[in-house]
C-alpha cells in the first residue's frame, strides 16, 4: 500500500502554497478569457482585469486582434488551465500526506510546464506573432519574466515529486518482487 508523500515537510508547505496562489490567478486569467470582450478594456467587467489593459498590448493572443479573427488558442489553453487548476485545488484538498497527492500534483505540474513551454513554441514557430512587436523591456518584464515563472517553478516541483514517485515506484517493485520470491519457495 502507498504510504503519505515523503517530500519534505518544509517544501511540502511552499508547494502547497504554490498550487494554492497559482491556481487563484489562474481562475482570475480563466475568466478573462471566456468572459471575452466584456473583460477587456472597453468591456463591461474590465475593471476586474485592469492589469490586461497593459498585457493585451503586450500579448496580442490576448488582446482585440486574436479574438476578432477567431484564434482559438487563447481558449484552448485557457480550457486545459480549468483542468490544471482544478489538479491544483484536489491537490490542496487531499493534503501532501494523502497517497495520490504527489500523483496529483504531478499531473498538475506536467501540464502546467508543458503547456507554458508549448506557448513558448507557438510564438517562436509563428515567428514572433503575439509578442515579437515589443521593446525588449515590455517583452522582458511583461512577457518573459511571468512565462519563465510557470516553468522555473512548476519545474522544481516537479523534480521533487519525480523524485517521490520514483521512490515509492523502487519500494513497491521491491515488495512485489519479494513476494513473488515468497510464493515460488
Amino acid at each position: 500500500m502507498a504510504t503519505s508523500s515523503s517530500v519534505k515537510p518544509s517544501q511540502q508547505s511552499w508547494i502547497w502554497w504554490w498550487f494554492m496562489l497559482s491556481s487563484l490567478l489562474v481562475t482570475w486569467d480563466i475568466g478573462y478569457c471566456y468572459l471575452r470582450p466584456r473583460s477587456m478594456p472597453g468591456g463591461d467587467l474590465a475593471w476586474i482585469w485592469a492589469p490586461y489593459a497593459k498585457y493585451v498590448t503586450v500579448d496580442k493572443i490576448y488582446g482585440f486582434e486574436a479574438l476578432e479573427t477567431k484564434n482559438g488558442f487563447t481558449n484552448a489553453q485557457t480550457t486545459l488551465n480549468v483542468v490544471e487548476t482544478f489538479l491544483n485545488y484536489l491537490y490542496c484538498y487531499l493534503g501532501a500526506k494523502h497517497p495520490l497527492a504527489v500523483l496529483v500534483g504531478f499531473t498538475s505540474v506536467v501540464m502546467t510546464v508543458s503547456k507554458t513551454l508549448l506557448y513558448w513554441f507557438q510564438e517562436y514557430f509563428c515567428d514572433y506573432c503575439a509578442a515579437g512587436h515589443n521593446s525588449l523591456y515590455d517583452a522582458f518584464w511583461f512577457w518573459m519574466v511571468p512565462n519563465v515563472l510557470w516553468i522555473v517553478v512548476p519545474g522544481y516541483i516537479l523534480y521533487l515529486f519525480a523524485q517521490d514517485l520514483a521512490g515509492s515506484l523502487l519500494v513497491a517493485d521491491r515488495a512485489t518482487r519479494q513476494l513473488r520470491n515468497g510464493k515460488a519457495q
